[in-house]
């Protein structure tokens, strides 16, 4: 029997921009028709402007980390790809060089898309950019424009969740909020063994249609064994260790974790600067804020149990010795400690009804969308599906805390 061993071959693979779903510094985020033989599918390319062999060599380890990790909660990629710039519409190619601060438009086709490839229709052909693009070895020695080809996840990121719910005069209900960030954990559980992340914020947690939590981002992310000293991410969701430009480990990522479930639990950012001010502004009044005392969740919002908000007040010990030393230890903590104490607890069918039922203002739910959020029924048999934010839901010292926050950003 003859074998395929070590035989290559070329991919026939289209990729046909459908629209701009958010942009940074670096490139920017598409949404995207991949083609191969009749079979169609949504991906998600994302472009980098490489002007030097350094960033070139950034963008392929981050490619390289990133296809290596594979669990069910964190976004997939699949691989490099890269495009002749001179294939490139000359209005895209004026664009590389203009790329403004990342902004995300999740789910705005895709949906669409992906109905009409289920049906086994022919999905519509993009209309931002009306050209398909064969990725090729053509033009070896001309500039090329990289990509990194992800899955394409249907739902929301946690920043877009967190600021619908703010706007609606409510927060995430705690023990959803608890279980979100329970499932960051796994995941950085399994990529801990390999990377430390550096650059965790509610922006690179997806939530599916599903319910499934997933950590994307890996942009910044360096070997687990390797000594890694300096800023990297976002100020606001940094380890002191990381503004203070110190040695850096799978602890920092935990403190970055717990400054996100305390955003989530409270509405107050911890760190937030105001705007305007440039990266060492931003660290210096990071420094000027590290100086106040952290006031555990519990004693800001007072729905919040002492249980969940003792783990998050461990989380953001200032001492990483004084932390959680493993991620795999705060998951566990947060799961027989909190959100399953009573047996029941939070599902990714449970995040998912709760999010459909928010998305239609509380109007649209089932007898069984209500079965899977039975952890939100109280003594009094009612639902709390709504974690208002209003005055009564704040201690008075998380009222000062609020108010100090809003004055100084």
């Amino acid at each position: 029997m003859s074998s395929l061993t070590d035989l290559s071959f070329q991919s026939a693979a289209t990729f046909t921009f459908v629209e701009e779903i958010g942009r940074g510094g670096m490139g920017i985020v598409y949404l995207a028709e991949k083609h191969s033989e009749g079979v169609s599918d949504l991906v998600v390319l994302k472009t980098i402007r490489t002007m030097n062999d350094k960033q070139l060599d950034m963008l392929k380890s981050e490619a390289n980390i990133a296809a290596a990790l594979r669990h069910e909660n964190i976004v997939r990629t699949f691989g490099l790809e890269a495009i002749p710039i001179d294939n490139l519409p000359s209005e895209f190619q004026d664009e590389l060089s203009s790329f403004s601060e990342l902004e995300c438009k999740r789910d705005s086709r895709g949906k669409e898309l992906l109905s009409s490839i289920r049906m086994g229709l022919s999905p519509p052909m993009a209309e931002s950019v009306d050209q398909q693009l064969l990725i090729s070895e053509r033009d070896h020695h001309g500039k090329r424009l990289y990509l990194i080809v992800m899955e394409y996840i249907e739902g929301w990121d946690l920043r877009e969740i967190h600021k619908k719910h703010i706007r609606a005069g409510l927060l995430l209900p705690i023990p959803l909020n608890a279980f979100i960030i329970s499932r960051i954990c796994r995941a950085l559980e399994y990529a801990h063994s390999y990377i430390v992340h550096r650059d965790l914020s509610p922006e690179n947690i997806l939530i599916s249609h599903q319910g499934v939590t997933k950590l994307m981002d890996f942009g910044i992310a360096v070997a687990a064994d390797q000594e890694v000293f300096g800023l990297a991410g976002k100020i606001q969701y940094m380890a002191p260790e990381q503004v203070r430009n110190d040695y850096v480990d799978n602890r920092s990522d935990i403190y970055a974790l717990g400054l996100i479930a305390y955003y989530l639990l409270t509405g107050i950012s911890l760190f937030l600067s105001p705007p305007g001010l440039d990266f060492k502004e931003q660290a210096d009044y990071y420094e000027k804020l590290l100086k106040n005392e952290i006031v555990p969740p519990h004693k800001v919002c007072l729905d919040v149990p002492e249980e969940y908000s003792n783990i998050i007040v461990k989380m953001l010990a200032l001492d990483p010795e004084s932390r959680y030393q493993t991620i795999g230890e705060l998951g566990s903590d947060i799961e027989k400690k909190y959100i399953y104490a009573e047996g029941f607890g939070p599902t990714n069918n449970s995040l998912a009804a709760y999010l459909n039922i928010f998305e239609s203002d509380f109007q649209i739910y089932t007898k069984q969308d209500l079965q899977q959020l039975a952890f939100l029924v109280e003594d009094d048999k009612k639902y709390r599906l709504k974690r208002k934010v209003q005055k009564r839901l704040y201690t008075e010292k998380g009222r000062k805390l609020l108010q100090d926050r809003r004055s100084s950003v």
